[in-house]
Protein backbone atom coordinates (compact mmCIF):
# COMPACT_ATOMS: atom_id res chain seq x y z
CA UNK A 1 0.00 0.00 0.00
CA UNK A 2 1.47 3.43 -0.92
CA UNK A 3 1.40 6.35 1.44
CA UNK A 4 -0.01 9.94 -0.21
CA UNK A 5 2.99 11.51 1.64
CA UNK A 6 5.49 9.46 0.17
CA UNK A 7 4.61 10.87 -3.29
CA UNK A 8 6.89 12.66 -5.39
CA UNK A 9 6.74 15.05 -8.48
CA UNK A 10 7.39 14.16 -11.72
CA UNK A 11 7.68 10.56 -10.78
CA UNK A 12 6.46 7.37 -12.81
CA UNK A 13 3.47 5.29 -10.88
CA UNK A 14 1.35 3.21 -12.04
CA UNK A 15 -2.60 2.88 -12.11
CA UNK A 16 -4.63 0.56 -13.35
CA UNK A 17 -2.50 -0.57 -16.27
CA UNK A 18 -1.40 2.71 -16.98
CA UNK A 19 1.89 4.87 -16.64
CA UNK A 20 1.20 7.79 -14.86
CA UNK A 21 3.18 10.94 -13.84
CA UNK A 22 2.66 12.54 -10.77
CA UNK A 23 1.88 16.34 -11.31
CA UNK A 24 0.73 17.81 -7.54
CA UNK A 25 -1.65 17.94 -4.71
CA UNK A 26 -4.84 20.14 -4.92
CA UNK A 27 -6.31 21.84 -2.36
CA UNK A 28 -8.91 23.03 -3.70
CA UNK A 29 -10.45 18.77 -4.77
CA UNK A 30 -11.98 17.45 -1.61
CA UNK A 31 -13.03 14.14 -3.51
CA UNK A 32 -9.80 13.61 -5.77
CA UNK A 33 -6.97 15.88 -4.27
CA UNK A 34 -3.68 13.85 -6.33
CA UNK A 35 -3.38 14.91 -10.04
CA UNK A 36 -1.59 12.25 -12.20
CA UNK A 37 -0.88 12.63 -16.14
CA UNK A 38 -0.33 10.29 -18.68
CA UNK A 39 2.35 10.37 -21.48
CA UNK A 40 -0.48 12.04 -23.42
CA UNK A 41 -1.23 14.88 -21.29
CA UNK A 42 -4.72 13.47 -20.32
CA UNK A 43 -5.20 14.49 -16.51
CA UNK A 44 -6.19 12.06 -13.99
CA UNK A 45 -7.69 13.25 -10.79
CA UNK A 46 -7.64 10.38 -8.12
CA UNK A 47 -8.64 10.42 -4.78
CA UNK A 48 -6.88 9.10 -1.19
CA UNK A 49 -8.24 5.26 -1.57
CA UNK A 50 -7.32 5.22 -4.73
CA UNK A 51 -3.79 6.49 -4.24
CA UNK A 52 -3.49 4.15 -1.67
CA UNK A 53 -5.17 1.03 -3.09
CA UNK A 54 -4.49 1.20 -6.85
CA UNK A 55 -0.57 2.88 -7.55
CA UNK A 56 2.34 1.75 -7.46
CA UNK A 57 5.22 3.40 -7.62
CA UNK A 58 7.58 2.47 -10.94
CA UNK A 59 11.40 2.46 -10.80
CA UNK A 60 12.96 4.17 -13.65
CA UNK A 61 16.25 3.12 -15.54
CA UNK A 62 18.41 5.75 -17.43
CA UNK A 63 21.60 4.60 -18.90
CA UNK A 64 24.67 6.79 -19.20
Amino acid sequence: MLETTTLQRNHLYEFRGQQLRYSHHSNCRVNAPFIFNDSKARRFELSQNQVQREVFELVEFCEN
